[in-house]
């Protein structure tokens, strides 16, 4: 077995990842293809349990393991691929009068491939305490706020800052904006959520303008810069940078305040949850949260009833 191959395949169909993306899953794909034996037909069941035995035992987090195991799993199809293509490889160059060749050929194909007969319920599950979400601090947002408007951020990292505390984008939402995504004249923003929500334009507050103007949005960072950028930032905020911490920590917190403000104000008229909803761009078609107050709601008007409740818009200003 070539584990050469193996790994050149899983390579292949990765090859419209990202660089993370590929990063991750090559450092998986190597820490299995080191440890797993040459012989594929020893691929199965009880190799991906004592994989997993291995990383439990050298500390890693549930949900990593996880994520390793699922990796591995396209290792696995990636294994199973090139198998098959030796097969049909030495099927098709054999000599159907040399009884050696064609004795060879019948031994190949009846060895037994890789097999992946782990089920869903084989992988691990972490549960809720046991996975690290950490979200921003409101005085810590405060600090990488002051800093952007201080001067001590680069341009990008202002605009970057600025849309990430005031509407909670992820980072893949942030890097997407183009320049003709921002429409100043109307007060807009197009932003291309992701992980299934709605893409649409959203109400673009006044106080951030003057910031993203000042950045031409014509550099195509990657998901490695955006992740070293975010670390910069909270350097030069003087905010530390705790494990897993990141672009979205921004957006758990606004996702609290955001809602424990639109409960509180007893005014309101529309409901709080379905507001917040479209704010944050969920996908309101298939929820369960009574999609028919979602359309009986102007999305640009919610975002004003959820930006007037939004803490972090006036430390903007």
């Amino acid at each position: 077995m070539d584990k050469l191959a193996i790994r050149n395949y899983f390579i292949a169909e990765l090859e419209n990842s990202s660089a993370q993306t590929l990063r991750v899953h090559l450092f998986w794909c190597d820490k299995f293809l080191a440890f797993a034996p040459e012989k594929l037909s020893e691929w199965d069941k009880r190799l991906v349990s004592k994989f997993r035995s291995r990383l439990e035992k050298d500390g890693y987090a549930t949900e990593t393991v996880r994520n390793a195991l699922g990796i591995v799993k396209r290792v696995f199809d990636a294994a199973r691929d090139v198998h098959e293509d030796e097969r049909m490889r030495l099927a098709e160059s054999a000599n159907p009068e040399d009884t050696k060749a064609v004795a060879e050929v019948l031994r190949s194909i009846a060895m037994r491939g890789p097999r992946w007969n782990a089920g869903k319920r084989f992988l691990p599950r972490a549960q809720a305490d046991e996975i690290s979400r950490p979200k921003m601090e409101m005085a810590e947002i405060e600090k990488i706020v002051q800093a952007a408007r201080g001067g001590k951020l680069d341009k990008p990292e202002t605009a970057f800052v600025g849309l990430a505390s005031v509407y909670g984008y992820r980072a893949g939402e942030i890097r997407a904006v183009q320049r003709e995504d921002i429409d100043y004249r109307h007060g807009t923003i197009f932003v291309k959520t992701e992980k299934g929500g709605e893409r649409r334009l959203q109400f673009l507050v006044p106080e951030l303008m003057p910031y993203l103007k000042k950045y031409d949005w014509g550099y195509d960072f990657s998901f490695s810069e955006m992740n070293s950028m975010f670390k910069k930032i909270c350097t030069a905020a003087g905010v530390e940078n705790a494990y897993r911490k990141s672009w979205h920590s921004f957006r758990r917190t606004l996702e609290t305040d955001v809602r424990d403000s639109l409960a509180c104000d007893r005014e309101l008229t529309r409901d709080p949850g379905t507001i917040l909803h479209i704010f944050f761009r969920y996908r309101m078609v298939s929820s369960r949260e009574m999609p028919d107050r979602y359309y009986s709601m102007d999305s640009l008007q919610a975002d004003k009833l959820a930006l007037a409740h939004n803490p972090v818009v006036a430390l903007w200003r």
